[in-house]
């Protein structure tokens, strides 16, 4: 008996999972060997009766981790978008491996399931207009998320002034009212808000030039304490 005699394994069942849908379990010589999801099943056509070389299982194999790694990934993304590096980072902590989480995430990107640039767009435009966050901490979440730096410093440059100064007004109306002391003591908390919130000293000088001329204060000794920040 020669080496592929040795290889040679016979598919003796093929039988469909009760729990897992769409998976099937293989049988090879009467013993169970392995599962595969029905995509797999079709595309190496495992049928009853049909014999499979050992390379011929480690391409089933492959294949079969490839498209758990891809179905889980679309989950992921499929619930919210996510930047690449995140989903490298959850395939990784399900236990995938290099080679396997490469593939998946060229083909999301390939299929334009996960793009960089729009994923970081879609993120500030959130974090400017819906959580009146400032340039400083977006910039900072970017970066934490994996976004290529280019990407983020181009994404910074598409900010809309006008919007963000407009969100950390907003806020800061809010903080003033909330804040106690002296007019010197609100200022202090209310731009240390501001500030944690990622706003630049730039912007924090502007919205004070606004709120001091509301409440007809032309002090403005506070704000050059900010402009280093910008």
């Amino acid at each position: 008996m020669d080496r592929e005699e040795e290889q040679l394994q016979i598919i003796t069942k093929v039988e469909k999972q009760k729990q897992g849908r769409h998976r099937y379990n293989i049988f090879l010589n009467e013993a169970y060997a392995f599962s595969v999801h029905e995509d797999i099943l079709v595309k190496h056509r495992l049928h009853k009766g049909e014999t499979l070389l050992l390379h011929s299982i480690e391409a089933i194999l492959l294949d079969e981790e490839r498209n758990l790694a891809y179905v889980k990934a679309l989950f992921m993304v499929g619930r919210r978008p996510h930047a690449i590096s995140e989903v490298k980072r959850k395939l990784k902590e399900k236990g995938f491996e290099a080679p396997i989480i490469d593939w998946t995430c060229k083909k999301l990107i390939a299929n334009k399931y996960v793009n960089d640039e729009e994923f970081a767009k879609m993120w500030t435009d959130n974090r400017v207009l819906t959580q009146r966050k400032g340039r400083n901490l977006i910039r900072q979440e970017l970066q934490y998320k994996g976004i290529d730096p280019n990407v983020v410093k181009s994404t910074m440059a598409d900010i809309n002034p006008e919007d963000e100064y407009e969100g950390a007004l907003k806020i800061a109306r809010t903080k003033w009212k909330q804040s106690s002391g002296e007019t010197m003591d609100k200022k202090r908390k209310t731009a240390a808000f501001l500030m944690r919130r990622g706003y630049t000293g730039a912007i924090v000088s502007k919205v004070f030039a606004v709120i001091m001329s509301e409440l007809g204060d032309e002090d403005s000794d506070l704000f050059e304490e900010f402009t280093e920040y910008d």
